[in-house]
């Protein structure tokens, strides 16, 4: 029988909408026999996962979600990390570094739609955010505000590029992000790779040191899985998957957990410290 696993899923420590200990409580409502945690830059919901996982009964992990800067695609590329050590030399501070650029980039955001009129202040974007800040941040205080009705119409107004209140992202480019991981004994993997770029820039990645790919993944149909599929097992790499799930409010409230067969879940499992 299929096992359900979730490899890629957020808290309130980034953009999600539930605790660690809610997200675990979550997990096992769904059946999810395997739930890691994959937070945009940050590893601080770990104390309180593994907590959860102990008493509720589950497995956990711990992974994480860094999101990319740089030309072209690279502007579109999150690479997730599993079986790091979070306590590696000089692994915590490169992510407060991150966290610290999007802090700036979250403020130049708010001046931008500040300069269009709106009532918005650094404060109720801030207000709330238990650590990584990101645009959805800024999108739900645009909610609370009365400015949209959610996180979709606010990216989709003001927050994607091209839009007027976008702003460049500041985080690392990917082969740094990819280095950080490997560097913490961990296997970087490339999040949601429909909106990476086309083959040649999926292989320049592969160049880069990326060790997996999301292929059952939430948002993927049919084609793409077994495209990414193909992808994967040409180049060498790791098959992972999950639903992305950010929780209740934020747009992306898919079920949580991805069916696996024993096949496809052996190797992941083996990196999943």
């Amino acid at each position: 029988m299929p096992k359900r696993v979730e490899l890629h899923c957020h808290s309130l420590y980034s953009d999600g909408t539930l605790t660690p200990a809610e997200l675990v409580a979550r997990a096992v409502k769904n059946g999810v026999e395997l739930l890691t945690l994959t937070d945009h830059d940050s590893v601080s919901g770990g104390p309180e996962l593994f907590a959860a996982g102990r008493e509720l009964g589950l497995d956990v992990r711990l992974g994480i979600e860094i999101n990319c800067a740089g030309e072209g695609a690279a502007d579109r590329v999150h690479v997730l990390g599993y079986g790091f050590d979070p306590k590696s030399p000089g692994f915590e501070a490169r992510l407060a570094e991150f966290r610290e650029r999007r802090t700036v980039r979250a403020k130049r955001i708010v001046e931008n739609l500040r300069g269009l009129g709106f009532p918005i202040e650094f404060e109720h974007v801030a207000s709330g955010v238990k650590e990584t800040l990101g645009r959805p941040h800024v999108a739900d205080a645009l909610r609370r505000l009365g400015i949209v009705k959610s996180r979709k119409e606010a990216f989709d107004r003001f927050l994607i590029k091209g839009k007027p209140g976008y702003v460049d992202s500041m985080g690392p480019s990917p082969r740094e992000a990819i280095a950080l991981i490997r560097d913490a004994g961990g296997v970087a993997c490339l999040a949601h790779p429909q909106t990476a770029g086309k083959e040649n820039e999926l292989d320049e990645l592969h160049r880069a040191g990326l060790q997996g790919i999301e292929v059952l993944y939430s948002g993927h149909t049919a084609s793409q899985v077994r495209h990414y599929g193909d992808w994967a097992l040409a180049k060498g790499l790791l098959a992972v998957g999950g639903s992305d799930f950010h929780g209740p409010g934020t747009g992306r409230e898919e079920k949580l957990g991805i069916d696996y067969d024993d096949a496809a879940l052996g190797p992941v499992a083996e990196v999943l410290h």
